[in-house]
């Protein structure tokens, strides 16, 4: 069989380019101010349990660190602050544990990015000597799934208190209720000296919603 070369491009055609390949959407990250909600709840939950200047605190999944600036700019702190992420090693937070212990724990916006959220939710809570705060969307308010190509494991309030944490529920992505804000304290929810004792959480009922 003869080879037969292929006919060369017709001078019409020659310049015409290859079409440009579809534009990439870029993920825009909200402001501070937008994101703000998050963090001050947080913040709140640690000055509850008795925050410190002399305490640490481990922000796990810190991203662009703003619990830091809240703490520090908003709440006057002066404590140690320490970011877990990516950015700062080779962080796998499927696997990773706390090389130490650490006065507090925080992991906001985090267990829903995650295939196995209680394994780490149990690490944090070993590792605690006053406590953990987490939050992350509310599935019975919002898609989680849809929120963003990250997110693949929803975690609803129920699952929360289950594993121990005292829930409320707040305003963190521009829809009424649309996160959970989780707390634990190793000295329990009665803290004498704040003089403070959240309710439990309890599963809504046809009478109504409890917060």
């Amino acid at each position: 069989m003869n080879y037969a070369p292929p006919a060369p491009a017709s001078p019409a055609l020659a310049h015409v380019s290859a079409p440009a390949p579809a534009p990439v959407e870029r993920f825009v990250r909200r402001t501070y101010a937008e994101r703000a909600a998050r963090y001050r709840i947080a913040a709140d939950r640690l000055a509850t349990g008795g925050l410190s200047d002399r305490h640490s605190v481990a922000d796990i999944g810190a991203g662009h660190t703003e619990l830091d600036v809240c703490l520090r700019v908003e709440h006057g702190w002066r404590g140690r602050y320490l970011p877990v992420d990516r950015w700062t090693d080779a962080v796998d937070l499927e696997s990773w544990v706390p090389p130490m212990r650490f006065d507090w724990l925080a992991a906001l916006e985090v267990i829903e990015h995650l295939a196995h959220p209680d394994r780490l939710l149990a690490a944090l809570l070993e590792c605690a000597v006053l406590g953990v705060v987490v939050t992350t969307p509310n599935p019975a308010v919002v898609d989680v799934l849809a929120m963003d190509p990250t997110h693949i494991t929803p975690v609803t309030r129920e699952h929360l208190a289950d594993l121990g944490f005292y829930t409320s529920l707040h305003n963190l992505y521009g829809a009424v209720d649309d996160g959970i804000c989780g707390v634990w304290y190793r000295e329990g929810l009665h803290l004498i000296e704040r003089e403070f004792t959240p309710l439990p959480f309890v599963a809504a009922t046809a009478e109504g919603n409890t917060r």
